[in-house]
Formats: structure tokens, sequence, C-alpha cells
């Protein structure tokens, strides 16, 4: 509080002029550019027509500039000098993100290339402004702080309860701190100012007030504006009366950073002692959090979330390994594969809270990304093989992305010839390998190398190389020790009377590898584990769980006469058991019984038929059990999870975060009397991830992972249940009057969204892990890690070398070895987030975590690596590679070398 009298200073009211510029959302992205021309030609024009007084903030996103520039470059000049002179104000995001629903690399690239742009363009203001995302991340204080952001303004998130004034400290997860500012009343609170004295009388006697009383200092801050609302071209003159009218204060026309400005000049000149806020902030006390927009569309999520993870995991680690051997690292591309997805990013798309129009959108631009992003990985890595110095007929050279060395199982699409052979690896070892599907394509592949014409006659056509049959086949390989950040040439080998490996059905109920056995329950239908390494049995695993959803397109919410319907209440249709040489599977195929309204719902009329098969695979050297659940949906408002029991009661739970991990309570002590506390929505237990949710104690860790939808919740009566959501399926946008959010629909009560009822075919992917230790020596970060970090394969092959891939040239200099390494860090407990080249250098970045929940975590560095701030420039002192409890370190190094660099032509 002051140490001296607050009167010696008048108030100051900040009016902020800005616009929440939604990108898209019941509305298409088309509409809402169409109408963004228009308003920053208004905003150019009113900003220059009062040059000394007005300020205009474009919602923090750069996206938005970049997509006026798009169509009139021609005003890049006068916009760089509104922005250069902070009078225009983006960044610095590039899309305003939901910060608990995407990855922590999306977060990290996002403020890249919105600070990126913006700069580019004068100036990136650098405010963390997010006036509407659902909640804040834990760690945004020390994302925001090694980005050089040093103050935050938000809205959601927070309530009276914990914040009864504005200005605070925001402690983030590692204990990095942050001046912020909350928006108590909304970003639209002074949307609408009057133009008539009388009623300006009235604004001030009603709306400042209000703002004083949640103030611990003397300047106010005052948004002017809301979702789309033009520039106010009365501003200035409503402020002279407001002068007038009330001389007691001060009024001004403003911005965020001139306010931010005031703030920190208050603080220090009155000694303010500031409250604390700690972690994670998702408190729907006040504001509207919308906890269970995770599951929103959860067939969008889970392309979103697979593309994250591709690209992070893979094809940047992948093209930084062919930039260090020769090749050019594709930064433009990866710039617009990386735009795309921080488009589908933003605040409400990432929610899919919105038409099926707009999710129609944000489903084909992440077709282009994804399709985009596996061209260039494969382009890559037909690039390195074909620089292999070997002369085999058939090689396929394998890609580790991963720092450090791993056995592994690659599963790929290969085309094999007919006869048969051997898989070896470039020392001349037999590779064990199983074969799931063939399909004979010959016609189809062979055919793409005849000769068209003569003039395309092809010299280095090798018959004797080409196979008389193609099968396109899927294929597994048991891969032993390939070596960190590099590849290895394995090659195939024609041998008389070697039978193919398959995989075999087999009448058992029972699959086991080298961890794990696992059985069908009958009579729950559900899946018994057995640890092999320690004897410990779990069962009641991977159970579906299908209940009503009577919520909208924003929250999950529990109809008032609910109906669980179980695994053990489907009827079993069909068993399938396949063992091979390096997996085993076992496919229950379950028939259940649905109603397909809530109203029949609650009377048990059952009027459709589901049909769900849940497969559980161990793969040979792997410690996380593979669980796919495909399911043909009928019916709408419902949602199906995937259930596993616990053993015993747990208190907490352990999910990832961003750059680290967090330990939730099972029970939000705010969820008693919420209503009664005035909370606007319950505070439920339905939580985000990253990748996995996990229950631990001193002497056991069981961990689930997703790449669907980053959703988890502990059920059960004894709270003894983790609960994965595989998918939630409603009717309607917005819904008026939720069990758990009492009042005002959230989106349009008018749009109906059949297309979110997801009738029809879905697929997802879940692992689980089972260790007899805790959570800190379970390593389940890494393993998270190196789940969704597969090894990828390309295949190389005279015959392929036509239309089917696009001819390419090939190399007259063969000089890369059949295997090669360039980065171990087996001896670190630091998880990598990203590996990929420097944006403005030749160095390489590596970003690591710590994964733990009480332990330091170490990195073993390269020679002369130098630590790095986010925009990977600015230098930070380096402490031995060591990270503290949820920190995040980057690094900048020489990779390779000359010695490695044998790719003399690269295109």
């Amino acid at each position: 509080m002051w140490k001296e009298d607050q009167n010696m200073k008048k108030t100051t009211v900040h009016i902020v002029p800005h616009t929440h510029w939604d990108r898209e959302w019941y509305f298409q992205n088309t509409r809402a550019t169409v109408y963004l021309i228009s308003q920053v030609n208004e905003v150019i024009e009113t900003l220059q027509n009062h040059s000394k007084t007005y300020f205009y903030l474009f919602d923090a996103q750069s996206s938005l500039l970049e997509d006026y520039l798009r169509f009139y470059p021609e005003k890049k000049a006068v916009l760089r000098q509104l922005i250069s002179n902070h009078r225009l104000l983006f960044g610095p995001w590039y899309t305003q993100t939901d910060q608990l629903a995407i990855s922590q690399e999306s977060i990290v690239r996002n403020l890249y290339y919105g600070i990126d742009y913006a700069q580019a363009m004068g100036h990136s203001m650098k405010i963390g402004y997010c006036p509407d995302i659902f909640g804040q991340g834990g760690n945004l204080p020390q994302i925001y702080q090694k980005f050089g952001i040093h103050q935050v303004i938000f809205w959601r998130g927070i309530g009276n309860s914990k914040l009864a004034k504005t200005e605070f400290e925001w402690i983030g997860d590692d204990g990095t701190p942050i001046t912020a500012l909350q928006i108590p009343f909304g970003y639209f609170y002074g949307a609408n100012i009057p133009t008539d004295s009388v009623d300006l009388q009235g604004f001030v006697k009603t709306m400042i007030p209000k703002l004083e009383n949640r103030s611990q200092i003397t300047d106010l801050y005052l948004p002017n504006g809301f979702d789309q609302l033009p520039i106010n071209h009365h501003l200035e003159q409503i402020v002279a009366q407001l002068n007038q009218i009330d001389p007691a204060r001060v009024y001004q026309i403003s911005s965020p950073e001139k306010y931010m400005d005031s703030l920190q000049r208050d603080l220090k000149d009155h000694q303010v002692t500031l409250p604390k806020v700690y972690g994670e902030l998702t408190d729907g006390e006040d504001s509207r959090v919308h906890k269970s927009i995770y599951s929103t569309r959860a067939d969008l999520k889970q392309a979103n979330n697979q593309l994250e993870n591709f690209l992070v995991n893979v094809v940047e680690p992948l093209t930084t390994l062919g930039y260090s051997l020769g090749l050019r690292y594709p930064h433009s591309e990866l710039e617009f594969i990386w735009k795309k997805l921080l488009e589908n990013s933003a605040h409400d798309s990432i929610g899919n809270c919105n038409s099926d129009s707009t999710n129609f959108d944000i489903q084909a631009r992440n077709k282009i990304a994804t399709d985009f992003a596996q061209n260039l990985l494969e382009k890559t890595m037909r690039d390195i093989s074909s620089n292999i110095a070997q002369d085999n007929s058939y090689s396929f050279t394998v890609f580790n992305p991963l720092p450090y060395a791993r056995t592994t199982v690659l599963e790929a699409n290969l085309y094999l010839p007919d006869g048969s052979f051997s898989f070896l690896d470039d020392q001349g070892n037999s590779v064990p390998y199983e074969v799931l599907s063939q399909q004979d394509q010959s016609d189809y592949v062979l055919h793409q190398a005849e000769l068209l014409t003569p003039t395309m006659y092809r010299t280095d056509t090798n018959a004797s190389s080409t196979p008389k049959q193609v099968f396109y086949s899927h294929v597994r390989f048991l891969i032993k020790d390939i070596a960190g950040l590099g590849y290895q040439q394995f090659y195939l080998k024609p041998q008389k009377n070697l039978p193919l490996s398959y995989l075999k059905t087999v009448n058992s109920e029972k699959i086991s590898n080298q961890y794990y056995s696992v059985s069908f329950e009958p009579e729950t239908h559900a899946f018994t584990v057995h640890d092999n390494q320690n004897g410990k049995t779990h069962y009641h695993q991977f159970n579906l769980i299908d209940n009503g959803d009577a919520g909208d397109s924003y929250n999950y919410s529990p109809p008032e006469n609910d109906w669980l319907i179980s695994s053990k209440n489907a009827q079993v249709k069909k068993i399938e058991t396949k063992i091979g040489d390096i997996s085993q599977s076992l496919a229950v195929t379950l028939i259940f019984n649905l109603p397909d309204t809530l109203i029949r719902r609650a009377e048990h009329h059952v009027t459709d038929k589901m049909k769900a098969t849940v497969t559980v695979t161990l793969k040979a050297a792997e410690q996380v059990i593979g669980i796919n659940v495909r399911v043909d949906n009928p019916v709408s408002n419902h949602r199906l999870r995937l259930v596993s029991q616990l053993g015993d009661r747990t208190k907490s739970s352990i999910a990832d975060s961003l750059f680290g991990v967090v330990k939730r309570p099972v029970v939000d002590p705010n969820a008693t009397n919420w209503q009664i506390k005035g909370w606007v929505e319950k505070p439920t237990e339905i939580n985000p991830l990253q990748s996995f949710a996990a229950v631990s104690d001193n002497h056991q860790t069981v961990a689930g992972f997703t790449d669907g939808p980053r959703e988890y919740e502990i059920v059960g009566e004894n709270f003894d249940q983790l609960a994965l959501t595989i998918f939630r399926a409603n009717s309607q946008m917005g819904k008026t009057d939720l069990k758990y959010r009492p009042g005002r629909a959230s989106g349009e009560t008018i749009v109906a969204t059949p297309a979110a009822e997801l009738i029809g075919r879905l697929s997802f992917d879940f692992g689980f892990y089972y260790s007899q230790a805790a959570f800190d020596d379970s390593q389940v970060s890494k393993i998270a890690k190196e789940f969704y970090s597969p090894v990828q394969v390309y295949e190389l092959a005279p015959f392929l070398n036509s239309r089917i891939r696009f001819i390419r040239n090939e190399p007259e200099q063969k000089e890369l070895p059949t295997r090669i390494s360039l980065l171990d860090l087996k001896d670190s407990s630091a998880v990598v987030s990203a590996i990929k080249k420097a944006e403005e250098s030749d160095q390489v970045i590596l970003r690591c975590f710590n994964p733990f929940l009480l332990r330091k975590a170490t990195i073993k560095l390269p020679v002369k690596a130098t630590e790095v701030g986010l925009d990977e420039k600015t230098k930070s002192n380096l402490k031995e590679g060591n990270f503290d409890h949820n920190q995040f370190k980057t690094f900048k190094f020489d990779l390779g070398g000359d010695q490695f660099a044998h790719i003399r032509k690269a295109y």
C-alpha cells in the first residue's frame, strides 16, 4: 500500500482505444479480413488526423498487420511510421492464443514470430497482453521474461477472493516474477463511453469509482474497445468533456505502454508493495475460463496436437540434421507451416467453439500445414539418403530426431519387392521385422518409371534392380541403439526360401512383452495389466465410459439425469489377438447401446448401437502400452472417456504443463458452495495437460499419454481412477443456464453445429506407462517425449526415382557415411523441448526443461554453448546447464562442422 497520502496526486484515467479482434468465430476469417482492411484504413486516417493525442492497440496480434499488408503493401510506409512512433501497437503475439490448449513450443513460436514481424515494421509492444484468453499458463512469467517482456495485462483466470486489487506480482511456476495488471471488469469495460454530457456524468459516477476501489495506485486503466469495435472518432472531444465534468481526476487518451510506464513510476515513487499471485490462473470466479473446452471438436484438437508434435519433435530436428550435413535449412518453409498452425492456435480458433464453416477452414489449414510438413521432411530425408555412399539396390535410412541413442520399434509403409528377403544393418546384422499388411501396387508403382516419350529416356535405369512385383507394405522393425540426432543405413537382401515374418492371429486373450502382460477381463470387458518387472497387477484398465453431455462448444455440462454406460455394459462382438516377432496386439470390439437424446438417456431408452474397438499393443523393448480406440459414433450429446483404475485413493494428480510439471489437488477447494460464493463458473476438476497425466506416490507411478484432447480428470467415488477424454459430441455452439455455467450463453445460441456431433468413424491413440517408483524416478516426461518423437525412415530404390516421388537428379558424389550422430545428451536429465537451427545465425538452438517435481535437472552441453533468451539473441549467464524446478533454458552452439558437411549440392 501507499506509504504517503494518495490525495497528493490526482487520479489519472488512461483511456486506451483498442479492438479485440477475433480472427474467426461464429463468422469466418474471410469476413473478418474484409472488415479488418476497412478498420485499419479508418485507424490510419484517425491517427493521422489526431497526431498528438490518439493511440490504438490492435489486440497485440501481428498477424493482423500481416493480413492487411498482404492486400495493401503500398501502405507499409505509413504503417511503419505510426508503429515506430508507438501510436499503433501490434505484438508481441502473432495470434492471441489460448495458452492451455496448445504446446509450449507453439507459445514460444507465436511470440517469436509476433515480435519479429512487428519489430520489422518499427516496434513490437513488449507487454504480455491477453484480454480474453481462457486462463493463464503457470510458466508464462518465465516465457515472457525470456522474451524481454516484463509486464502483463490480462482479464480471465483470477477472481476477487485471490486478488482484491488489479495490480500484482505474478510468480510463475519456476519462481519468476512479473508485474501484472488484471482488467477486472473485462476488456470492454469502457467501450460505450457516452458523448452526451449528462450521460458522461453518470458514467463518471458509476464506472470510475469501481476502478479506483480495485487499484493501489492513482493511475487507472480504462479499455475503450470491444470485439471488432471501430475506433471512436470523438474520443478527443469526450476526454475534454470528462476533464471539465470531473476536475478531480485527469483523463487522457493513452496506450498500454504509457499506462505501464506510469504504473512502474507509481510503484517506485510511492514504494507500493504488490500482492503476489502464484502459478497457473484458471479460476472461473469472476470470468469464465471454460476448462472443458480442451475436448471440443476432439478431431480438430487431435489434428493440431499431432502437427505440433510432428513439427517440433521430428521435422525441425531432422531438417537441422540436414543443414549440418550441408543441406539448405528451410527457414521460409518452416515459417509457412508455423504460421498456418498459429492461425489455428488463435483464441476461439483453437477452442473450436465456432461455427461449422469456421471449423472447416481450420481443418483445411491444418491439412495444408500437415501435408507441407510431411513433404518437407520427406525431401530432407531423401536428400540425405541419396548422398550416402552405398550401392545397394534397396536401402533404408532410419533417422533418430532425439539427441541420444535409443532402441525402439520403427513403424513404416514401404514398397517391398516380391520374393524372399531379410533386412540387415550397415554391419550386416539381421534386423527383426514383421509385416502387418500388404497391398499389390505393381501396376501403379512400376508404370511410373516407364518411358513416356523418347526425350525422357534415362540411361541410369537399372533393369536388374527393378522388381517384377511391388507390395505396399505396413512393416515394423526393431531398431537397436540408433545414435542420437543422426541416421543409420539398413538394407534389404534377397534370400531364397526364407519366409516373410508376418503377424499371426492366435486364439488367446493375453499378450506380453518384457515389461507387461495384458489380458482381457471377461467380467468387466476392460483389461488387466501385469508388470513383469516387479509382479504388480493393475486391474480394470482401459475401460470405456460413456455419459451424457448437456453442454455446448465451450463447456461440458452433466445432464440432470445422467446414465453412465461402461465397457461392462457393452456386448463383446469380437476379440482378436495378433502375435509377431516384435509386437503383440489384443483388440476387443464392443457394442454400446446408446440413447440418441438426453431425454432418452434419462429414461434409459436405447435407440442406437455404437461400435468401439479397443486395441492394446505391446512392442519389444518399449515401456509404453499403446492403446487405440476406434469408434463409430452414431449419436450426439455424449462424452466418451478412457478410464483406468489407480488402486489406492489419491489426493493429487501430476500433469506436464508449459516447460515443466504441475501438481493439482483432485478436488478444487473452491468447488464447495461455488454458487453461494458467487462464482460464475463451477471450478471443475477437469484439467489441461501437454502430453500426459499421472498419479504417483513414493512406491508407484501410473501415467496416461495422449495426443488427442489435452484433458483429464481424477474420478471415482474414492478418486482412484484416471480419466482421459476421448471425445465429446454436442450440437450447439452456445447454450444458456448450464449446470456448471449458469446464466447467459458464451457462444451464439442460434448457431447449430452438426459437425461437432462427430457422427461417424473416429480414432484416437493413447499410451500408458507403469513404474514402481516415485514420479521423479520414473522419467515420465522423457518417455512421453520419446513416445511422440518416433524414428523415421526413407526408402531408396532406383525404381522409386520416378513420377511417384518426382524424379530427382542423383548426386554425382556420394560422401556421407552409412551412419552418423551429431549430438549425444545421454547423460542429461533435462528433457529436450526443441532442436532447430537458429533463425538469424548458423548455429543450432537447443531448448530443454526440468521434468521433475522436486529434483534439479542437468544437461551436458556441447563445447562453447551459450545460453540465450527466447529471441535467440540475448545472452544469459550460463550456470553449468543446471535447471531448477519448472525452469527451462535455451542454448545456442555450433553443430557438426566442415567434417560433416558432405552434401556438395543442396537445392
